[in-house]
């Protein structure tokens, strides 16, 4: 799992650890998921036949495309950048068929990439979109791009998380009902119970009513829909139907988690993601031995479905780009960056090669348990990171440009107080 740590301010630096994951509740999630892995089963109108047939591996099915499908010349969205080949041609795909792997290696653009589809799915079908994704943050960095487009977006949370501030706060559907110019009633009832705290049980009962027909009206009005796989078995979406789905980030989603949204009523799913980096987190070692570890887009992978990959990167310095390239992608990605792009101006640092702004630093330290007694930390290696940190810092590097990971919350608190001493 990776893990990035990065300085906000001034002299400090802000570390995370692997142990930090950001979970849901055991209950609430295993619920969504048993009831989608249920409805799949039993309901013939959850999903098409077709998709129904391929995520069971059934290889008598052929591939399917649409017919009719109008292909615009300008595949591209509003305020988004102009997608370069490998990423037009994922995007003819995605559209012309029920069932889509797209793969996304490192920093090639698919968040824009799928910000552009979920644009022309709309165009094309004139209904409502679903977008998923496992987290929360990842639901968020996609649902920004699209709101760019012009699209009416609406981002559906769950309760819990509504007094939680984002960058996209304000296409929450609790904030969007707030807003509401032509609902006094529902606005004024607002007001007085946040004002009082509680309501008459005859105004609470209104006031329910006025936010579930908003909700309702908010919902149906929308172009495209954005929650978390598992926020999709929100009951204010059950009587919804989608037509088209998207989950990106699929690779880190359970096959289960994947399957909330895929129930209501698709017939165009299209998943995201990578199946070269990392999978889903299981905290269970039985569940994960019986195959829960694997995620949908990598079965249907070694299925057969051949996933089409996007090709340029954009990321990294290209000479850090060529191991990943060489070792997880038969040395398929191309650079749309140059060396002067992420070469750092004005910074001295003494790699061993100059042209090569990458090393591993070896170091033996005795390993030993932190003082939570459920974690680990060598004294020796921090010691290393604080010298090359302080080294960048005395180089030209600021604080907030520098990301230190660590897989241990040991390791972390103590190199946070290492370093903290050192300011």
């Amino acid at each position: 799992m990776s893990v990035d740590a990065y300085g906000p301010s001034s002299q400090s630096l802000t570390f995370y650890d692997t142990e930090e994951a950001d979970l849901l509740g055991a209950d609430t999630q295993g619920s969504e998921m048993q009831a989608a892995l249920r409805k799949f089963a039993v309901d013939d109108s959850s999903v098409s036949p077709y998709i129904y047939h391929r995520l069971l591996g059934h290889v008598e099915v052929d591939e399917l495309l649409f017919r009719h499908i109008y292909l615009p010349k300008q595949l591209s969205a509003p305020n988004l950048p102009t997608l370069n080949n490998s990423q037009q041609y994922a995007l003819k795909h995605a559209l012309q068929r029920p069932l889509s792997l797209i793969q996304g290696p490192p920093g090639t653009g698919k968040t824009v990439t799928s910000a552009t589809i979920v644009y022309q799915l709309v165009k094309q079908t004139g209904g409502s979109v679903l977008v998923c994704a496992p987290s929360n943050t990842a639901v968020d960095q996609l649902t920004e791009k699209i709101h760019k487009t012009g699209l009416k977006v609406v981002r559906l949370c769950a309760k819990s998380r509504e007094a939680i501030d984002s960058p996209v706060s304000f296409l929450a559907l609790h904030n969007q009902i707030r807003n509401l110019e032509d609902n006094g009633e529902l606005q004024k009832l607002q007001q007085l119970k946040e004002e009082t705290g509680e309501l008459s049980s005859a105004d609470e009962k209104r006031f329910r009513m006025l936010k579930k027909q908003a909700e309702k009206t908010l919902l149906e009005a929308a172009d495209v829909i954005c929650c978390t796989c598992v926020g999709a078995g929100d009951p204010r979406l059950a009587r919804l139907k989608f037509h088209s789905i998207l989950i990106d980030e699929s690779m880190q989603a359970t096959e289960p988690e994947c399957m909330v949204p895929v129930v209501l009523g698709a017939k165009q799913v299209i998943l995201v993601g990578d199946h070269c980096q990392l999978g889903p987190v299981v905290m269970c070692k039985k569940a994960s031995r019986a195959g829960l570890s694997q995620s949908l887009f990598e079965r249907l992978v070694v299925l057969g479905i051949r996933p089409f990959r996007l090709t340029v990167q954009y990321r990294m310095h290209p000479q850090l780009a060529q191991f990943p390239s060489n070792f997880f992608y038969e040395g398929s990605l191309q650079n749309g960056v140059v060396d002067a792009d992420r070469t750092m101006k004005g910074v001295s640092f003494p790699w061993p090669q100059q042209d090569k702004p990458q090393f591993f630093y070896v170091t033996s330290g005795q390993e030993e348990i932190a003082g939570s007694g459920t974690s680990y930390l060598n004294r020796t290696e921090a010691s290393s990171v604080e010298k090359l940190v302080t080294r960048f810092l005395n180089s030209g590097v600021k604080p907030e440009q520098i990301g230190v990971i660590t897989p241990y919350e040991g390791q972390r608190a103590y190199l946070n107080q290492q370093l903290s001493l050192e300011k």
